[in-house]
């Protein structure tokens, strides 16, 4: 099966709203559908009904946000953030609640396990860390490529303050603070994202310089 047109920017968009790595939405939903990124894929039958979809909504669950077989695959997904949410995901939070959100119903149930429903053998954390390498990697190939290198949202929290020796001869000057745009948190990075991710550090790092001297000297120039 091919993979559905607007997957890997749907997972990007509602990784963004809730605060997620995309790369860990995009492997759940690759473990979920046994590699396919089937929209609709068959899954076991439990006392949920049976399951399918991107993340193998039960039936109940699938009434509720609204999913079907008719359900354009961004409102899936879309709908998968919202059930992350109301399952406790927040975020930064990593693939280990994500995961246990999806195949317990709540973030942090890492030792639960759905094998006696039908489910892989295994709990939550057994799956995360010993079945998902190989979804992973298809989750990177589906989202482009650069893998961990995909950048979490902004952290909120203090900006940083321009320490230079030109600010601290300026006594009583409220300075400007810069808030960083987001680089990749990166998770057990692999080589080739760790290529990508160090040159956009750098990047980011040399422009956050450049605009504080701009405005250090912008000052100074007012004295």
């Amino acid at each position: 099966m091919r993979v559905p047109a607007g997957l890997a920017e749907a997972i990007k968009a509602t990784s963004a709203r809730i605060g997620a790595n995309p790369l860990d939405l995009a492997t759940a939903m690759s473990y979920e559908t046994g590699g396919t990124f089937d929209p609709w894929k068959a899954g076991p039958t439990t006392q949920w009904g049976q399951h399918r979809g991107l993340i193998q909504w039960g039936e109940p669950q699938r009434q509720k946000y609204g999913v079907s077989q008719a359900t354009p695959v961004a409102d899936q997904v879309a709908a998968a953030g919202r059930y992350l949410q109301d399952a406790g995901f927040k975020p930064g939070m990593g693939l280990a609640d994500l995961y246990s959100a999806i195949n317990a119903g709540r973030v942090g149930r890492y030792n639960a396990s759905d094998a006696k429903n039908g489910g892989a053998p295994g709990t939550v954390l057994d799956k995360v860390n010993n079945q998902m390498a190989g979804h992973r990697a298809k989750a990177g190939q589906l989202l482009g490529g650069l893998g961990e290198a995909y950048a979490q949202p902004a952290a909120q929290g203090q900006a940083p303050q321009a320490g230079t020796a030109l600010a601290e001869a300026l006594p009583g000057v409220t300075l400007p603070t810069f808030t960083p745009s987001p680089i990749a948190a990166v998770i057990a990075p692999a080589a080739p994202a760790q290529a990508v991710v160090e040159p956009l550090r750098r990047q980011q790092a040399e422009a956050e310089n450049q605009a504080r001297r701009r405005a250090l000297l912008s000052i100074a120039s007012a004295f």
